[in-house]
């Protein structure tokens, strides 16, 4: 393991959104970046988890709300 600080993550909030879906939303990209930082994802699942990455961060899809 590296001894790199990553800056933090920041997820800005959508007009609107409601707080529940912003919360779930920032976990959920909160986790892929992660991934991503810690070399989690290859290949195949690497280009999936961009995908979903870059709909969350638009806005284009609402994660499932705990």
């Amino acid at each position: 393991m590296s001894d790199e600080i990553w800056p933090a993550i920041k997820v800005e909030r959508f007009y609107d959104e409601p707080l529940a879906h912003y919360a779930a939303r920032r976990r959920e990209i909160i986790s892929i970046i992660t991934g991503f930082r810690h070399s989690r994802y290859e290949g195949a699942v690497a280009e999936r988890m961009e995908t979903r990455l870059m709909a969350l961060q638009d806005g284009m899809v609402v994660p499932a709300v705990a």
